[in-house]
């Protein structure tokens, strides 16, 4: 009865129709995830707590009511989204792109926010995973209500790319992209954000806003981890990996061993019927994932270039 204004449908000559449904297959996954396993294990909830969270936290169905049941992935569609870098890859193309990385700062609102710190993070750990570096990666945090152009550090970011472009495009070297990328970055264009907590003075101030320069870091301290602290996403709690780019995770049997505290056999009894076939084993990556096909791909109709 009307468009369907899903994220999947509105990508379904990427990821193909699903029969059972006749909507687009989906590459969302929560199987086998232990969801609240880092806080149990620190002591921050009970078992009982940590039983109750994974029995009752179900999935979303077709048109995202939930279920009792887990959602589990369609293979080809998740295989397509991690092989085609609907997943984002930090390879090929990102290996050779200058990215100034600014975000404002909205963990804080109330009721939440998609657009987290940490999404920066993970961008960077899939940066390293890919390339052994992140050199081609500045983070900016620039306080919570964004740029307005009455700010000059908006034209600064502009400026500072422009030069980082320009540097690029200058040098006739005959080495990798990705190496004139990373030795064209501008001096002093480094991870920084902007204290907005009150006045000060020196250089770097903006309207009462002070430019930090330091690294930024996931759990990271220093001024900008004070201001700016990133929180971890439900997966990440359940012992994901930073780079969060794992849809379906395989899976290995119930391990004693994994957990900081002492279940009964009635509460390992439990668990087992919570996960009657394992839980997720992340070091492995993604299950159903095959490698990445590359850039500039056709979903079609053109078969130049085209995904498989």
């Amino acid at each position: 009865d009307g468009i369907r204004a899903t994220v999947y449908d509105h990508t379904v000559n990427v990821y193909g129709i699903d029969p059972a449904t006749g909507f687009a297959a989906r590459p969302l996954d929560n199987y086998g995830v232990q969801y609240g396993l880092d806080i149990l294990n620190s002591g921050q909830i009970t078992k009982a707590q940590f039983i109750a969270l994974n029995r009752d936290v179900g999935g979303y169905d077709a048109d995202l009511n939930h279920v009792p049941e887990r959602h589990r992935a369609n293979p080809e569609a998740t295989r397509r989204a991690v092989d085609t870098g609907r997943v984002l890859y930090g390879g090929a193309g990102l290996a050779t792109t200058p990215v100034i990385d600014y975000r404002s700062y909205t963990d804080d609102r109330e009721g939440g926010d998609i657009h987290m710190i940490v999404h920066q993070f993970s961008t960077r750990a899939r940066l390293v995973a890919a390339n052994g570096h992140a050199d081609n990666h500045v983070m900016n945090v620039g306080g919570r209500w964004g740029y307005t152009e009455d700010r000059p550090d908006l034209g600064v970011l502009f400026r500072q790319m422009d030069r980082w472009l320009t540097n690029i495009q200058a040098d006739d070297e005959p080495i990798a992209l990705s190496e004139k990328v990373v030795r064209a970055k501008p001096a002093g264009l480094a991870d920084n954000c902007w204290d907005t907590r009150g006045g000060g003075r020196g250089g770097g101030q903006a309207r009462g806003r002070v430019n930090v320069m330091e690294p930024l870091a996931y759990e990271g301290a220093g001024t900008c981890g004070e201001i700016y602290p990133a929180y971890p996403t439900p997966r990440h709690v359940a012992g994901g990996p930073l780079a969060n780019n794992i849809v379906s995770c395989h899976l290995k049997p119930l391990d004693r061993a994994d957990y900081e505290v002492e279940f009964t056999n009635e509460e390992w009894s439990a668990l087992g019927e919570i996960f009657p076939d394992g839980v997720c084993d992340w070091a492995q990556g993604d299950l159903h994932g095959q490698g990445y096909q590359g850039t500039w791909l056709s979903f079609g109709p053109s078969d130049v270039n085209r995904a498989r």
